[in-house]
């Protein structure tokens, strides 16, 4: 009998569920029957194209109840969980009318014949973390089952319900082994990465776990996609409008609870508008809510476990004992037992503290200052992070100017965390490798396979003629 554990709400600590503990057995008999189920699916990719559209019609349907058991479980905003589910559908709908080839020909030469197939990988682990479950499974299930792949998805331990509840939704048209999921600690993680039938992970999270995966995966030769950390600085250059520029950086900034990979994560404001950008920021961000994700007018919810509030808790008191000042929050904004903080926005923070210069992922925002924007960008470019990045100007010449020299897998002009279903999305150095989205988030799933033909009765090529042959190549 497989054990369970509790999923507690982060805003009340009150249990909303339980889920099964998973073991190494249970993965290996979840692979036998993705293996078994391979075949069929991959053979028919117009009955693949009608359970991805009847999956994205059924989420649609089920968003109201599967939002709220994300709101539960991980603390968003229960508006932003319904709009997750609603995303995840159109991501089903999206890949189920991509078009794309599964073999194209390439010009005959010398009496031969060549076509390049496409392939399904085969069996895909899909490991998620608790701050987007839904979303950033959809970006990987959707387009491993569009491929003709089989996939086991492995939610976070702290998030499995909404996951399983996706799943389960999925499968109802799919044949059974197609998709299904797992659930437990780090140990089925690992299980997963090490199993030599799983042909593929695809994996979100932080760069130290994506790190560990990809050695996992390394003995079996798998394909790995690591989607990893980010630390997305918001640039904003002397022309921008304070309003329109504090308003777009808050609403990424403490969009849930600032747990966004994406999201902005510092902002760097031009020396001599230093107060003015702190006073406009702070201001904004005083305006959120903070509360149950289900209540009404909530707007911020909780951080989503006591580990990540601490930890972001004690890089704000670091950076105010270094010399920095609390230019709004940093209290808990509310009588409920979770794991609260206040939208808490940080001025005069140096450049190297841990607050600015590290992936805090929580409710702070430190503003710092600068007087040179090439020495900025040249500091910002040596770290390690590159998953995205902002600036804010009306000058949209110069912006095109500066996106270019920034290495950053996203540039976002005038706003920040936004994402499109046909555009590559993905990190530079530590954080990633891969993207995901559009048809580049297909191609992972895909092997390539190159049937080169000729004649039985053509003759034979001369050694002289084959070994110039592979000399041009």
């Amino acid at each position: 009998m497989t054990t369970t554990y509790e999923v507690f709400d982060p805003a009340t600590l009150e249990p909303v569920g339980t889920a099964p503990l998973h073991a190494e057995a249970d993965v290996d008999r979840a692979v036998g029957r993705a293996v078994a189920a391979g075949p069929r699916w991959a053979a028919d990719r117009d009955a693949r194209r009608a359970a991805l559209r009847g999956a994205a019609a059924a989420l649609r349907a089920k968003a109201p109840g599967i939002g709220r058991t994300l709101s539960l479980e991980q603390g968003k905003v229960l508006r932003e969980a319904v709009g997750e589910v609603l995303v995840a559908a159109d991501v089903f709908d999206y890949y189920a009318s991509l078009e794309w080839d599964e073999q194209e020909s390439l010009p005959e030469r010398g009496g031969r014949r060549l076509t390049v197939q496409r392939r399904p990988v085969g069996v895909v682990a899909a490991i998620t973390p608790w701050n987007f479950p839904i979303s950033l499974l959809s970006v990987k299930l959707a387009p491993a089952l569009a491929a003709g792949c089989t996939v086991i998805a492995k939610p976070s331990p702290t998030t499995p319900l909404s996951t399983i509840a996706l799943v389960d939704a999925v499968a109802e048209f799919v044949p059974d082994g197609v998709v299904q999921w797992l659930t437990g600690r780090r140990a089925v993680n690992r299980a997963l990465s090490e199993h030599p039938k799983v042909r593929k992970i695809s994996f979100t999270g932080s760069t130290e776990v994506g790190a560990a995966i990809a050695a996992q995966a390394a003995p079996t030769v798998k394909r790995v996609t690591l989607e990893l950390g980010g630390n997305d600085p918001a640039i904003v250059l002397p022309d921008a409008d304070a309003a329109f520029t504090a308003a777009g950086i808050v609403g990424s900034a403490f969009r849930n609870a600032g747990q966004v990979c994406m999201a902005v994560k510092r902002v760097f404001v031009p020396a001599e508008r230093e107060a003015e950008f702190v006073e406009a920021i702070a201001a904004e961000a005083a305006k959120l809510v903070l509360g149950h994700g289900v209540a009404e007018g909530t707007t911020m919810g909780p951080m989503h476990s006591r580990s990540q509030l601490e930890l972001v808790q004690g890089l704000v008191r670091d950076a105010l004992d270094g010399g920095a000042r609390l230019a709004s929050g940093g209290g808990r904004g509310t009588s409920l037992p979770g794991y609260f903080l206040e939208p808490t926005v940080v001025a005069g923070a140096a450049f190297d503290t841990a607050l600015v210069a590290g992936e805090q992922f929580g409710a702070a925002l430190p503003v710092v200052a600068y007087t040179d924007l090439d020495r900025l960008l040249e500091g910002l470019n040596g770290q390690e992070f590159g998953l995205g990045a902002s600036l804010w100007t009306p000058d949209l010449d110069r912006a095109d100017e500066l996106a270019g020299r920034i290495e950053a897998g996203t540039v976002w002009v005038n706003q920040h965390t936004q994402v499109e279903l046909d555009a590559p999305f993905g990190g530079w150095k530590a954080s990633g490798v891969g993207r995901e989205r559009g048809p580049f988030g297909l191609e992972p799933y895909l092997e390539l396979r190159t049937v080169n033909a000729r004649s039985h009765t053509a003759p034979s090529p001369t050694p002289a003629a084959a070994s110039a042959a592979v000399t041009a190549r």
